[in-house]
């Protein structure tokens, strides 16, 4: 009978959540994965009228309402090629199908240009909110076919966070742009997450302060402009005891894992020539931490000339250190996306994408409102936006949290690299000059003048 909303292709820890999540919010789900346990584990006590869990995928396009919508949840990649092809004979025209997965963007396009010529409608959606945020309400970047998106946002707006009384769900941009913001988003993820870890590692091994107390520093910080997500999840992590009565946090190996999202980020800044330094020793920071052998021996074998780390009233100014960094991170990646988006030709709102992380996703915060309000101001950065007046503010703080950190003989690149990104905004007059006088010196690459218009080459040896 085709009366169901809605399927969910996909039903492990994200899939299954965001069914719930549908089912709850009054919608009737089809769920369906290709694995027999995760369909004998899909359950919701009380809901049974609202949902089927298809034995087949043709039962599951059976169930449907037209025009049909086809959530995928599934492994990025090569699988939803494979379910997209195995899905195509069956689809008929209007229909719609939704990768709700972490996809390459470029893979996106291609699979929306391709089934566009189908006329079947195809959206690369970005989630973000993890477990907890599928079921209850995740930040949601729709992309690819307008058609698709004005069929099913109905669904996708009510199934989503809200921030008051406006839903984090909107729609992006065509092709791959959904996707595309979603892999940014998770590039200023790996570098708000790294300059957190790089606060706490110069407290906890330079300032050598007693647990308590760095859990009593991010606990005030909830109450400042650092009020975030990922704040308040350090306070959870810091919170934990392991079976000892330790801190399980200095238990866990210092070895970081990651899943594709930021290398592909920093791929994209280097094509396009947009500068994300946080956001490079983020992602780098991670590769590195993988060396813990080699690190074990360096600390062994490379002597440092530092001198004990002092930081009078640490509280203040690494929290002012941090919400520095956290601003150029916003930044950074919001300059990566409005330089896609004009290359691209997507007419991406900044404003409106900055209105859709507020709540549900990983990287919400209260600074965000700030953000939304600098992307309206038109500047070329939001470093230089009315909204961000009071960065000149916090930068003596991060200059002296990076300075003393550096002569301690501690590396925190995250946290220099903001300073670095913040002095780059303000120098008139960068080093470049003389790289050029170099280049055209060796290899007759050309170099422009300040005093006259064109390009010119000279003769630098006699």
């Amino acid at each position: 009978m085709k009366n169901y909303d809605i399927a969910v292709y996909g039903l492990g820890v994200m899939g299954s959540s965001l069914a719930k999540n549908m089912i709850n919010k009054g919608f009737k789900v089809a769920a369906f994965s290709k694995s027999e346990a995760e369909k004998e584990r899909f359950a919701l006590n009380g809901k049974e009228d609202s949902y089927v869990v298809c034995s087949t995928k043709e039962q599951m396009l059976s169930s449907l309402k037209s025009p049909r919508i086809i959530f995928l949840m599934i492994t990025a990649g090569a699988p939803v090629d494979s379910v997209i092809e195995d899905l195509l004979p069956a689809l008929e025209p209007g229909d719609i199908v939704i990768d709700g997965g972490n996809s390459y963007f470029k893979d996106t396009s291609r699979r929306y240009n391709d089934l566009k010529e189908k006329g079947i409608c195809y959206m690369g959606v970005g989630v973000s909110g993890g477990e907890k945020g599928a079921l209850l309400g995740p930040s949601m970047m729709a992309g690819g076919s307008k058609e698709g998106w004005e069929a099913s946002k109905h669904i996708l707006k009510t199934i989503a966070a809200y921030y008051k009384d406006e839903p984090c769900c909107t729609y992006i941009g065509p092709e791959g742009a959904g996707h595309y913001v979603k892999m940014v988003h998770n590039g200023i993820e790996y570098a708000i997450l790294q300059l957190i870890a790089e606060t706490y590692h110069i407290m906890k091994y330079g300032l050598n302060l007693e647990h308590d107390s760095i859990l009593g520093t991010f606990e005030n910080w909830k109450n400042s402009k650092l009020d975030s997500y990922l704040i308040d999840i350090s306070v959870t992590v810091l919170e934990k005891m392991d079976e000892d009565n330790t801190p399980l946090v200095d238990k866990i190996l210092d070895v970081a894992e990651q899943k594709g999202t930021g290398k592909w980020t920093l791929e994209e800044a280097i094509d396009r020539g947009v500068y994300i330094p946080t956001i490079f020793e983020a992602v780098f920071a991670r590769s590195f931490s993988s060396n813990k052998e080699i690190r074990v021996q360096g600390n062994k074998h490379l002597s440092h000339s530092g001198s004990p780390y002092t930081l009078d009233d640490y509280e203040k100014k690494l929290g002012e250190a941090l919400l520095a960094g956290v601003i150029a991170s916003y930044a950074q990646g919001m300059a990566l996306i409005a330089k896609a988006s004009e290359e691209n030709g997507w007419k991406i709102d900044l404003s409106e994408l900055a209105s859709v992380w507020r709540e549900g996703c990983i990287i919400r915060s209260v600074l965000l409102s700030e953000v939304k309000e600098s992307l309206t101001e038109e500047k070329e950065n939001l470093m230089l936006s009315e909204a961000f007046h009071y960065i000149t503010k916090l930068e003596p703080a991060l200059r002296e949290v990076v300075t003393k950190t550096s002569s301690a003989a501690i590396a925190i690149p995250a946290l220099a690299s903001a300073l670095n990104y913040y002095d780059y905004f303000r120098m008139e007059q960068m080093p470049v000059n003389f790289v050029q006088a170099l280049r055209d010196c060796f290899g007759a690459h050309t170099y422009k003048r300040v005093d006259k218009e064109g390009y010119f080459h000279t003769e630098w040896e006699k």
